[in-house]
């Protein structure tokens, strides 16, 4: 990894660590999810349908493949 990259990637992972600190974005562990089901899949990755524990609360859970933070934290 070149200097340049090496700093854009710690800038994004920066910018990602303040938003989830800042409750801009919500950050959930894998472990508070269950009944895990694929619903999709392609070459961007998995799509499931999860319940959050102790909840009746459906949400979708997307697992990209080989995204860098950049593309992340520009979904």
């Amino acid at each position: 990894m070149t200097e340049t990259t090496e700093k854009d990637s710690n800038t994004y992972i920066d910018w990602l660590e303040n938003a989830i600190s800042e409750n801009y974005i919500k950050y959930y562990d894998y472990a508070e999810f269950t009944n895990k089901e694929e619903i999709s899949n392609g070459s961007f990755g998995k799509v499931f349908r999860v319940n959050r524990k102790d909840s009746d609360t459906v949400m979708a859970l997307k697992y990209p493949f080989n995204l860098t933070i950049k593309e992340i934290v520009n979904e």
